[in-house]
């Protein structure tokens, strides 16, 4: 690869990660969910449901709301705004930890949990959508770049 096609791959990379941003803004998927699955719908209550989960089954420890803005990419009193819209909403609960009953710790609820299979389920809908006449290859090759790409940087230490 030339140092100009590599420099074009970054700007085409750049373009559609501008896309891709756009395209999920909280109106932009708020909107698509409500109109198709005929519902209110709160992405933000998606966003914390989802981080809560992930950081549930990859972390392995008791999620916190200081875990949450870790996951959710903002600042601790960004995080605790939604994990409280989320609570409120009834989608998440403070437990005490099993580790430390002093410390509080965040699981999901019934409706937490049904609000992630159906927003799991919609954007799994939405994406095929989108590859449906992608060859396979095509869509297993986007798949493996696409999780290379965002996974976390290895620690090296």
């Amino acid at each position: 690869m030339t140092r100009n096609s590599r420099r074009a791959a970054i700007l085409r990379i750049d373009r559609a990660m501008v896309r891709i941003r756009r395209s999920q803004t909280r109106r932009t998927i708020g909107r698509l969910i409500e109109r198709e699955l005929d519902t209110r719908f709160s992405v933000a209550h998606s966003l914390v449901v989802d981080a809560l989960d992930e950081a549930r089954a990859s972390h392995g420890k008791e999620p916190s709301v200081g875990m949450m803005a870790e996951y959710l990419g903002v600042d601790p009193s960004r995080a605790s705004r939604m994990v409280t819209g989320a609570l409120r909403g009834g989608y998440v609960r403070r437990v005490p930890s099993q580790a430390d009953g002093r410390r509080m710790c965040l699981e999901l609820t019934g409706a937490g949990r049904k609000l992630l299979r159906t927003a799991s389920r919609f954007r799994r809908h939405f994406f095929s959508k989108k590859m449906a006449n992608w060859p396979d290859h095509d869509c297993v090759e986007f798949a493996r770049l696409l999780a290379k790409f965002t996974e976390p940087p290895q620690n090296t230490h």
